[in-house]
C-alpha cells in the first residue's frame, strides 16, 4: 500500500491560498515554506527530544483530554472527555506513565467519561488515581474501590476508562522515549509546519512507526507547544486494519488532544486541581442523588488516593493469572504441517514452498529496518554456506518492509534466497516478532521456532540441522 503522506505546511497551503490567490502571493508562500522546511527539516528530532526533557523536569501538569477517531476508526475508538492532574515521583527517571519495570512515573488523577465507539449505552463515568504508594480505581459496576500496587498499574489502568485518557504518556515513552530519545532512529522525525491547535500555534513533528510491526498505525504526529514544548495533540494514522478472520475494516486516524494545559510549580495547590478536575463527574454522580459528589470527598491532604463514596467496598486487587494466561495468544505448534505459500524472489522467480519438500528449510522473517535481524542475519548466511549443498534450504522472507532488502543483501554479501512481500506468510506462521525463525523438515513439518536475535541461533540450528539429517 502507499504510505506518502502530504506534509501538513503543504495542505495548510492549498486550504490559505486557492485559485483567487495572486500567483505572486502563491510564489512568495511556496518560497517561504521552501526556506523555513529547509531551515527546519532537521529539527524533529531535537523538538521531541525537547519534549521529553520538559516531560522529565515538568513537576505536574494539568489538562482537558478529549480523544476521538476519524474515517473508519471512529467505528473502533471508544469517545473520551476527561481531566487529568499528574505530579512526578520523586523516583521518577522517565517522561512516560510507566518505566521499563512498569513501575508510575507520575502521580495521576484521570476522572472522565467514556463511550463505546457505536455511543450505544451512553456515557459511563470512570475515577482512576495513582499515588506515591498504590493504583485505585473505582468500578461502578461492582460498586467498588480497587486498589493495587504499583507494580499492578497498567493491569489496573486497562480495567478503566482512564487508559484513553492516559494513553498518549504511554505511547510516548514506546514511540518516542525509547527509539527516538534514548537512540538515534532510523527514519528521522521529520518537522512538518507550525498548526494551530485550538487557540494554541504547536509545531508538528512526524514520526514514521514503519519500525513498529506491532501496531498497525504506519505514522503518529506529535503537535507540540510552540511558546512551550509540551505536547497538544497526538494523532496515530492507521492503515488497512485487519480483524480476527484477516478481512480488512479500513482506515483511519485516533486523536487525542490536550486543552487548558497548565504546568503545575511548587505553589500551586494540588488538592484544589485535582478536586476541581473530579467534578467533571458532579453530573453522574457516583451515590444516591443529593449525595456529597467524588470531588467533595477527595483528602486535600492525599489528593491522588482515591476516595470510595459510602457503599462502595474497598477490595485488594488481585492479578487474574489464570485469565490473563488463557487471554495470552497460544504459543505456536510445532510438530503441524507448514502452511504452504508461493512467493516471488527480486529478479520475479516465484518459489513454492512445497517444491523443497525432501529438504530442510529454514525461514527466516525480517525486514531491513529491524536491528535484531540485520545482527543474526551474518550467522545465518554461515549456516547457508555450511549447508547449502547439503540438502538445507534458507530462505529469507521479507516482512513489514519499507526498505530495499535484496540491496542491502547484496550490499553485505548475503546470498541465500530472498523472497519479498510475506506479510500474509508472517500471519500464516503466526509470526508476531522479528526476527523469526522457522525450520522444516523433510517431511514439510514445523519442527522448531526461534525468536529473536540469540548469539546462539547458529549453533542451535546446527544442532537441528544435524539431528534431521541423520534421521535420514
Amino acid at each position: 500500500m502507499n504510505r506518502q503522506r502530504v506534509p501538513i505546511v503543504m495542505l495548510l497551503g492549498a486550504t490559505l491560498f486557492g485559485a483567487s490567490t495572486p500567483s505572486w502571493a502563491q510564489d512568495g508562500l511556496a518560497q517561504a515554506q521552501a526556506a523555513e522546511a529547509e531551515a527546519e527539516s532537521t529539527e524533529g528530532l531535537d523538538l521531541l527530544r525537547a519534549t521529553d526533557r520538559a516531560l522529565r523536569e515538568a513537576r505536574g501538569l494539568a489538562f482537558t483530554i478529549h480523544r476521538e477517531g476519524s474515517g473508519a476508526q471512529s467505528t473502533r475508538e471508544p469517545s473520551t472527555t476527561a481531566r487529568v492532574v499528574l505530579l512526578r515521583q520523586e523516583s521518577a527517571a522517565r517522561a512516560g506513565l510507566l518505566d521499563d519495570a512498569g513501575v508510575p512515573q507520575w502521580q495521576a488523577a484521570a476522572f472522565g467519561r467514556i463511550s463505546s465507539p457505536d455511543a450505544e449505552g451512553g456515557y459511563v463515568p470512570f475515577a482512576f488515581t495513582i499515588d506515591a504508594d498504590h493504583v485505585r480505581r473505582l468500578d461502578r459496576q461492582g460498586l467498588s474501590l480497587v486498589e493495587g500496587e504499583l507494580q499492578s498499574a497498567s493491569d489496573l489502568l486497562l480495567g478503566s476508562g482512564a487508559w484513553t485518557a492516559l494513553d498518549w504518556l504511554s505511547q510516548w515513552e514506546t514511540l518516542v522515549g525509547q527509539p527516538i530519545v534514548d537512540n538515534t532512529p532510523r527514519v528521522s522525525p521529520n518537522f512538518d509546519g507550525r498548526v494551530m491547535i485550538g487557540d494554541e500555534p504547536t509545531r508538528a513533528v512526524y514520526v514514521d512507526l514503519a519500525e513498529f510491526p506491532g501496531t498497525y498505525a504506519f505514522g503518529a504526529w506529535w503537535y507540540l507547544g510552540h511558546d512551550d514544548p509540551l505536547p497538544r495533540r497526538l494523532e496515530m494514522v492507521y492503515y488497512d486494519v485487519r480483524d480476527q478472520d484477516n478481512n480488512s475494516v479500513g482506515d483511519g486516524i485516533s486523536r487525542v488532544t490536550l486543552s487548558n494545559l497548565r504546568v503545575l510549580d511548587d505553589s500551586t495547590d494540588v488538592s484544589a486541581v485535582v478536586r476541581d478536575a473530579a467534578r467533571i463527574l458532579d453530573e453522574t454522580n457516583w451515590q444516591e442523588p443529593g449525595g456529597p459528589t467524588l470531588a467533595q470527598l477527595i483528602d486535600p491532604e492525599h489528593p491522588f488516593t482515591l476516595p470510595a463514596p459510602d457503599g462502595y467496598e474497598k477490595r485488594t486487587y488481585q492479578p487474574p493469572v489464570d485469565e490473563r494466561r488463557a487471554q495470552r495468544p497460544p504459543e505456536p505448534e510445532l510438530n503441524i504441517p507448514a502452511p504452504d505459500f508461493t512467493l516471488r524472489e527480486p529478479n520475479g522467480t516465484e518459489h513454492t514452498l512445497s517444491d523443497y519438500r525432501g529438504k530442510i528449510v529454514i525461514l527466516d522473517f525480517w525486514a531491513t529496518w529491524c536491528g535484531p535481524c540485520l545482527a543474526v542475519m551474518p550467522q545465518l548466511q554461515e549456516v547457508h554456506e555450511q549447508f547449502k549443498d547439503q540438502g538445507v534450504v534458507l530462505i529469507g522472507v521479507n516482512a513489514w518492509e519499507n526498505g530495499d532488502p535484496a540491496a542491502l543483501m547484496a550490499a553485505r554479501n548475503w546470498n541465500y534466497l530472498l523472497l519479498l512481500e510475506g506479510d500474509q506468510v508472517a500471519a500464516q506462521y503466526q509470526v508476531t516478532g522479528i526476527p523469526t525463525m522457522v525450520v522444516i523438515d523433510q517431511e514439510g513439518q514445523i519442527v522448531q521456532r526461534k525468536v529473536g536475535a540469540d548469539p546462539g541461533v547458529k549453533e542451535d540450528l546446527v544442532e537441528t540441522i544435524t539431528q534431521l539429517r541423520g534421521q535420514e
